[in-house]
């Protein structure tokens, strides 16, 4: 059996991150580190996978089980959980019932596991685009070109066919079906004049197949973020963007050979990305931007965490 990534540390940090907004998903997070750290049920279920050592790699089994219990193919599970908020959250008491219920769904469809199993970690909130939105703020660039790594649905490059509302001021769209919070200062006059993404694996949005599987990530307790998510989905299928299935390192490299008009700056933009890639990986884009930006302005924005086991924070680094 290969060894899984997955410290149980980093899923216990993992859990209580989640504890508030989601105690379903945070209980199961904590069961899931113990199953690590002592070889259990699910563990020896999912352990023999090729990919078992990719990084939060126990996370697409949770997906699987997530997709599963979105498509109504649980109704064991959807009752509990039913149940279970009724009584005003997932009570201490429910914990092992909840646990249960997991490892069967995950022992009694072995197929949609394995399915969810060969599929990169692939979260994808709109809301997380209120921090590209920030960092653009605070760059202060009138006129972008905006290229994300590690695309997914392209749901982040359409940032301004969104309507935010921040402190004080509103920006975007707004006749937008996609509503969000935002923070940070007011981004003024950003124009974005080109866009464009890679992913190892895109989904496509006008996609049912695709549009499960980014659901799938989605904690069961998030309703805000889910309806959220499916509008954005809808919005992203009717305004195509183009997001190519290619490795970030090749793909950048080309990208960035032909400079963008002097008076743009290129904002290269990822989330919950960076530590999915190896140091090699991560020092030669750093050297594609670093060259790049000798001949024309250039800004990398980050959400991403120092370590899996911390949360994300705002990366912004000039390299021009």
């Amino acid at each position: 059996m290969r060894e899984l990534i997955d410290r149980p540390e980093l899923l216990r940090s993992m859990a209580a991150r989640s504890a508030g907004a989601a105690p379903f998903t945070s209980g199961l997070l904590a069961r899931l580190a113990d199953d690590v750290e002592h070889g259990g049920p699910v563990t020896r279920l999912i352990g023999r996978h090729p990919q078992a050592g990719a990084p939060l790699f126990t996370i697409r089994a949770m997906a699987g089980v997530q997709g599963l219990l979105t498509a109504g193919r649980l109704p064991r599970l959807t009752a509990h959980l039913a149940e279970s908020s009724a009584a005003d959250g997932i009570e201490p008491r429910g914990t092992d019932r909840s646990w249960d219920l997991f490892v069967t769904a995950i022992a009694d469809h072995p197929a949609e596991i394995a399915t969810a199993l060969d599929n990169p970690v692939q979260q994808h909130e709109p809301v997380r685009a209120a921090t590209l939105l920030h960092g653009l703020a605070l760059v202060r660039a009138p006129r972008i070109r905006l290229l994300e790594l590690g695309a997914c649905a392209g749901l982040n490059l359409l940032i301004d066919r969104y309507r935010w509302f921040g402190p004080g001021w509103e920006w975007g769209d707004p006749a937008s079906p996609v509503r969000l919070p935002a923070h940070g200062p007011n981004p003024g006059n950003i124009r974005i004049v080109a866009r464009a993404g890679c992913d190892l694996r895109p989904r496509d949005p006008a996609d049912p197949a695709d549009v499960q599987t980014v659901r799938s990530y989605l904690p069961f307790e998030h309703t805000f973020l889910r309806a959220a998510l499916d509008d954005a989905l809808d919005l992203a299928a009717r305004t195509p963007v183009r997001v190519d299935q290619a490795d970030a390192v090749g793909w950048l490299r080309r990208e960035l050979a032909t400079p963008a008009d002097p008076s743009v700056r290129t904002v290269v933009w990822h989330s919950l990305f960076w530590g999915f890639l190896e140091p090699g990986q991560q020092d030669a884009l750093e050297g594609i931007m670093t060259d790049a930006a000798a001949t024309a302005p250039l800004t990398r924005i980050a959400f991403e965490p120092h370590d899996w086991t911390m949360p994300p924070r705002l990366q912004l680094i000039q390299y021009s």
